[in-house]
């Protein structure tokens, strides 16, 4: 049990607000909790930190006493299942956001059983859910280690709001709500937030209930399609939904930050630390790999159909002006324990960094529906040059103290090889990439990539070619590491095999990021894993069963002899040797 107060109050006044976490603290801009502790702080409120509370009884959460405003609880920086679970329910062996990599110590549904506590605790005190697991959780939605359809986390929670999305906004209004002493039914307008009411508002747009969400397959398609439809448009309207003889009603989100405003929540005094309590116990794995990173955006126009981040952090890019990006850079380089790299500059895309909709309206939201502003073709409305990003790097690089800048954020490839962005390709390559570079073709099959809504195999052998070219003329021993995903729906064996040949012939046999497709929350790959239908168009999609899709990842790896006994049992199973017969030879040659 730690609790971290973060703002100096009178002795024994109580806490403006509380908020529980199902991640050790950590003081940095990359960790949920510690943005909207500071966040609040700067508006004047006092916060107190409750982080991995014992969640068993009540007794922990009372730690920190009252709050005079409200409780704000999330599951932490990943859901709680992703957090605890792998893609095949197994428990993790590991938690990153925990001190020493410890597992154990967040519940599943982290947000409903905190919530469920902080009620025992201090019945009558408001209950506000917040973070991705609330956020993706706000209406029905599939739990993937349960294998069932769930209704509102808000519901469960039985918590008085839900703020979705990326939350200062709404919390700040939240708060200052709870202060003034307004009545409830008074937050209702308020964009960015759910909540539970006995009828739904009259101009709200009416989802199928909950009910009906997790009867059958097509109850869930029946649901998500409509709403799916309603979050795309460029003025989404107010969503209901039945829960029993309640109503969850999901206001519009938001307005996102202006490029100032995130500007100066990144510039929030963060001690980049985590308190000394956590480093006897081995630290906190997340903060290595972000200590010294630097935050240049948000949201990401790439509407991968299995990525949550569209609907967690919104399509429209919004951008942090270049001089605050690189005040943060001068800071961290004055720091005494920094020791000349900068980690990461970077955020959802790096290379989305400058980039927008020439359509948006005045708050930066895209200008019309389509899931992806670069899918089926990158649209023409997108600016996007690279340009903001190569100047704010060479400005960075130039910096005193500063001998490494480093972008280990995901990177568009299909954006590096246009011909606008090959100047920002040429610097990154020399001057910007430790070791590797990060990029996700996903898969090569052109129904599973048509799927995912990625790009064709031929542009990401594209971008090899000169990624291959570029590194020989800056002579930089430096690596490309794909990310590839196995078992997505619309992925057949055939494709499977493709991938896998793919892996021998142009990646020398192996890769070092591979993943089996998860199905989380609100995401259209995980409603066709649930329906067997894609949300798009309506279409029946090959969906691999739990089993085939082991098999699947085993085929990117047929070096290890487990993985290679994996597979040739699954197609003697099937009587299919023939099929895995042309890629073990190909490993046996070495990938010639």
């Amino acid at each position: 049990m730690t609790f971290i107060p973060q703002s100096p109050r009178p002795s024994g006044e109580p806490f403006d607000v509380v908020l529980v976490t199902g991640d050790a603290y950590v003081d940095h801009p990359a960790f949920g909790a510690a943005i909207i502790g500071r966040y609040l702080e700067s508006l004047g409120y006092t916060v107190g930190i409750l982080a991995q509370p014992a969640w068993k009884d009540a007794s922990a959460f009372s730690r920190l006493g009252r709050p005079r405003l409200f409780f704000g609880v999330t599951g932490g920086n990943l859901d709680s299942m992703v957090a605890n679970y792998t893609p095949d329910r197994r428990h993790r062996e590991t938690d990153a956001y925990s001190p020493g990599g410890r597992t154990g110590l967040r519940p599943d549904l982290a947000t409903v059983v905190y919530a469920h506590r902080c009620r025992e605790a201090y019945p009558g005190v408001p209950i506000v859910l917040g973070g991705i697991e609330a956020s993706l959780r706000r209406l029905s939605h599939y739990d993937f280690v349960q294998q069932k359809v769930r209704g509102s986390v808000l519901a469960d929670a039985k918590a008085d709001v839900l703020v979705y999305g990326m939350g200062e906004r709404a919390v700040g209004e939240l708060a200052r709500h709870y202060a003034e002493g307004r009545a409830p039914e008074s937050l209702r307008g308020m964009a960015g937030i759910a909540y539970l009411t006995s009828a739904p508002p009259v101009d709200a747009c009416c989802l199928p209930s909950a009910e009906v969400a997790a009867a059958t397959p097509a109850g869930f398609l029946e649901f998500y399609r409509p709403f799916r439809e309603a979050t795309l448009k460029p003025s989404p309207p107010i969503l209901s939904q039945p829960h029993g003889k309640r109503w969850v009603v999901v206001n519009p989100p938001a307005a996102p930050l202006s490029p100032g405003e995130l500007d100066a929540l990144y510039q929030l005094p963060f001690l980049r630390a985590f308190p000394s309590a956590y480093g006897r116990e081995g630290g906190i794995p997340a903060l290595e790999t972000v200590r010294t990173s630097v935050v240049t955006h948000r949201g990401c126009a790439g509407g991968c159909a299995f990525c949550a981040l569209g609907a967690h952090q919104g399509r429209q890019v919004v951008s942090r002006p270049p001089e605050g990006v690189l005040e943060e850079i001068r800071e961290l380089a004055a720091r005494s324990d920094f020791k000349g790299t900068i980690q990461d500059v970077g955020g959802p895309t790096a290379n989305m960094y400058g980039s927008r909709c020439g359509h948006s309206d005045a708050q930066g939201r895209p200008g019309c529906s389509r899931p992806s502003c670069l899918w089926p073709k990158i649209c023409p409305n997108l600016e996007t040059s690279g340009e903001p990003l190569r100047k704010l790097l060479a400005a960075a690089r130039r910096m005193p103290g500063v001998r490494h800048v480093f972008v280990a954020s995901g990177l568009r490839h299909d954006l590096l090889i246009l011909p606008g962005e090959r100047a920002l390709f040429r610097d990154l390559v020399a001057h910007h990439v430790s070791g590797r570079m990060k990029v996700a073709p996903e898969h090569v099959a052109p129904d599973t990539l048509r799927r995912m809504r990625k790009p064709p195999a031929a542009v990401f052998e594209e971008f090899q070619r000169l990624f291959h070219e570029l590194r020989q003329d800056a002579r930089k021993d430096i690596f490309l590491v794909p990310y590839l995903i196995a078992g997505h729906p619309g992925t057949s064996m055939e494709d499977a095999i493709a991938l896998g040949r793919f892996v021998i012939e142009k990646l020398g046999g192996g890769v070092e990021q591979a993943q089996q497709f998860t199905p989380t929350p609100m995401t259209d790959a995980t409603c066709m894993f649930v329906t067997g239908r894609d949300p798009a168009d309506g279409q029946a999609v090959p969906v691999p069963s739990g089993g085939e899709a082991k098999v699947q990842k085993s085929l990117l790896d047929l070096k290890s002899p487990r993985n290679a006994e994996k597979a040739a049992a699954y197609f003697r199973r099937i009587g299919r040797m023939d099929l895995l017969k042309g890629i073990t030879t190909r490993t046996e040659r070495g990938g010639r």
